[in-house]
């Protein structure tokens, strides 16, 4: 891969997996804040629909795309290959139950939707800190794939 090409891949990368991170959060801000002003899980479903999943999309794919461009690899090093689980469940998580969530709680439909929100953004701030962590230091070798 060319550098422009390589460097282009690893910005997109960079951007949307930086962006994902301040989204959530701003969602975690704004999941306790609607605990006294419900109607801000109004706008935490527009962030989940319009902001974080096509974030979180362009994460995994520019993610994966670089991985498999560069002399890491996708299987090559364990700190990729967590990253990559790690980005994977994120997704499905935020895909299958943040978007529900946010959709029950802004609807008023679920009485713990909050709560389960408030612990939805916790839980994702909390991967995506150990993913930025793990892009940093890269720890723990390679794996038997090398």
């Amino acid at each position: 891969m060319k550098p422009t090409a390589r460097k282009t891949l690893l910005l997109l990368h960079v951007i949307t997996s930086v962006g994902w991170l301040g989204v959530t959060a701003g969602n975690l801000v704004l999941a306790v804040a609607a605990f006294r002003e419900p109607v801000l899980y109004q706008a935490m479903r527009l962030l989940g629909d319009w902001v974080v999943l096509p974030l979180a999309l362009g994460s995994l794919a520019s993610g994966v795309a670089i991985s498999l461009a560069t002399k890491w690899g996708l299987v090559r090093h364990r700190w990729v290959l967590t990253k990559f689980a790690l980005t994977v469940a994120a997704v499905l998580a935020t895909f299958f139950l943040l978007r529900p969530g946010l959709r029950d709680a802004a609807d008023g439909v679920a009485g713990s939707a909050g709560r389960d929100v408030l612990v939805a953004s916790c839980v994702s701030l909390t991967i995506y800190v150990t993913s930025t962590v793990l892009s940093v230091f890269k720890p723990w070798g390679r794996t038997r794939w090398a």
